[in-house]
């Protein structure tokens, strides 16, 4: 048990004790630690004693927290081993031996085996072409001897051949760098790489054989060396789907920073490194600045805020750059240009998909939105063609409150597409309407509430006029969307009626929707049929859907209940929507 000690010269009293071998990395290879209690006397050393040295055990705890934190994430996962082997493979491509690397570097481990595999005789791969090839036989080929021991010998067998090639793995033969030549060895690790190891074995002789017993054929290789980033960007830009005018902009606005920081080099050679150090100095710069620093370079901006303290950007909106750069690779591997994807498991600190998520409203906030002006009073409504009329603004509040549908759906309407089938009005977005993916093209049925202020109405008086939109006053943006104008004005309204908590917007009403949906007890499906979400089950995958009655009859069972309605329409019966245009 530890007590005080009391120095044999001055006669103060330390706490001094061993650090535990194992711990002494972190206290900077200190094999001692030693702290004065600043005090002569015996008893007031005993009594500061046991909270100092308390002090230090924590510290130890810490420690032993620490190292056991970077050993978990230092561990290889099936996944990150049979990505390393992928990324030291990637070295080889454009060599005589390109397709084939695993076989191509066995040779050595297979000869080392040869100790504890009597009369193994291994076979160097070093000519991958197709004159290469021809002469191959196909009874005899690298990795031969690699599966007879892993299949035959024990771990530890199999860990001994194993050697060479987990080294060269970890890239540390021939000079070279391999994707985890930090990574600290252990048995563990080591185990996990022999594994993926085998699986490329298999997977390659597989290929090797089928290529034997066929007729040898020359096929050029996919993969594109000498591709900048600035050409994978425009083959990308014209992949289907289409990335939209909008993450064009956005993706090229990464790509021109990224370009800046780390030149245009060859989408082969950017490494993970690259994308790590660009996430970090992304995180480094403030989330406000001057639009004549906007349009600085990156790198200049770099500079001029690199003392700043102030308020840094978004993990959310880091975590949307790297994310550019990411699609951009997975793109490049998905078409084979290059060997690897590197792009994955990307790792930004502060971020997770919660974070800042919206919320629905509160029963009470509902009810202060709708009994607003905005509702009550039309008679105050501005009709200002310039921005967004008081008018489009309360009929998408009651759409997205009715059928929870996004902003932009309910914006983009056409008047052609309010349709009416059986005696049910319903909005078509169909074919022709620019939504967020595929499940999200559906019929949404009107609810009776929106029918009954006058739905009808309104869309007579503007067919009337000679419109085409449900909502002509809305303006398209710079990438042709409607809604962006209607969304900060309707926020703005909800700050001000509501509250200005930014977890709760426009897009909260589609929460509400659903919530109240399965207070109704709504079937799943149908509620997903009307969002527009996909079904997650193989029996979601057949057929079209529930009908549109069926659709309209389980909507009008959604009530809405918290909202002091008769006001409401008590308003809206006295409008002239001729007035109102």
């Amino acid at each position: 048990m530890a007590t005080p000690w009391r120095h044999p010269q001055t006669g103060t009293f330390y706490l001094r004790r061993q650090i535990p071998a194992g711990l002494r990395a972190e206290f900077g290879g200190r094999q001692l630690w030693k702290r004065s209690l600043e005090t002569k006397d015996p008893d007031e050393a005993r009594r500061l004693f046991p909270a100092i040295n308390a002090e230090l055990e924590d510290m130890f705890v810490k420690a032993r927290a620490a190292i056991a934190q970077r050993v978990s994430s230092a561990k290889l996962t099936p996944r990150s081993a049979a990505d390393a082997v992928a990324r030291i493979a990637a070295t080889e491509r454009g060599t005589r031996v390109d397709g084939f690397p695993v076989l191509a570097n066995i040779f050595w481990s297979e000869e080392a085996a040869s100790s504890i595999l009597p009369g193994a005789r291994p076979v160097p791969l070093t000519d991958a072409t197709m004159e290469g090839l021809a002469r191959l036989d196909p009874e005899r080929l690298a990795g031969d001897v690699w599966m007879r021991v892993v299949r035959t010998r024990s771990r530890a067998d199999s860990l001994f051949m194993a050697e060479h090639m987990i080294l060269w793995v970890h890239g540390r033969l021939g000079g070279g760098r391999g994707a985890f030549d930090d990574l600290a060895r252990s048995t563990e690790n080591d185990l996990a790489i022999m594994d993926a190891i085998t699986d490329a074995v298999e997977r390659e002789q597989a290929a090797l054989r089928k290529l034997l017993a066929s007729p040898l054929r020359h096929t050029a290789t996919r993969l594109r060396s000498d591709m900048t980033l600035c050409e994978l960007f425009e083959a990308w830009k014209t992949k289907t789907p289409s990335p939209g005018a909008q993450g064009v902009h956005e993706a090229s606005t990464t790509i021109a920073d990224f370009i800046d920081y780390a030149g245009d080099i060859p989408v082969s050679r950017i490494t993970v490194d690259h994308l790590y150090n660009f996430r970090d100095v992304v995180a480094s710069l403030p989330k406000a600045m001057p639009k004549a620093d906007r349009d600085l370079s990156f790198t200049s901006r770099l500079a001029k805020y690199a003392d700043s303290d102030d308020q840094k950007v978004a993990p959310a909106s880091v975590k949307r750059r790297v994310g550019h750069l990411q699609a951009l690779l997975t793109y490049a591997f998905n078409q084979r240009w290059i060997e690897a994807s590197i792009g994955a498991g990307i790792r930004i600190e502060g971020y997770s998909k919660n974070t800042g998520a919206k919320r629905p409203f509160l029963d009470d906030e509902l009810g202060r939105l709708f009994g607003s002006d905005l509702f009550v009073k039309p008679e105050r409504w501005r009709s200002t063609r310039d921005t967004v009329s008081d008018r489009t603004l309360a009929w998408l509040f009651l759409l997205g409150l009715t059928n929870g549908a996004r902003i932009e759906e309910i914006g983009q309407t056409e008047l052609s597409n309010v349709k009416t089938d059986d005696g049910i009005r319903y909005l078509d977005l169909g074919i022709d309407a620019r939504v967020k993916n595929e499940t999200s093209r559906r019929m949404i049925p009107l609810h009776d509430l929106v029918l009954q202020l006058g739905f009808d109405d309104y869309v007579a008086v503007l067919r009337k006029a000679g419109e085409t939109r449900l909502f002509p006053d809305l303006k398209p943006n710079k990438f042709d969307k409607l809604c962006q104008a209607a969304s900060r004005v309707a926020n703005r309204v909800i700050d001000r009626v509501v509250s200005d908590n930014p977890r709760i917007s426009f897009h909260s009403l589609r929460h509400n929707f659903k919530d109240m949906a399965r207070d109704a007890t709504i079937e799943k499906y149908i509620m997903d049929q009307i969002m527009g979400h996909a079904g997650v089950t193989t029996g979601d995958r057949y057929g079209v859907g529930a009908r549109l009655k069926t659709l309209a009859r389980e909507l009008d069972r959604v009530r809405f209940d918290m909202v002091d309605w008769e006001p409401i329409i008590r308003a809206f019966s006295v409008i002239d929507w001729k007035k109102t245009s």
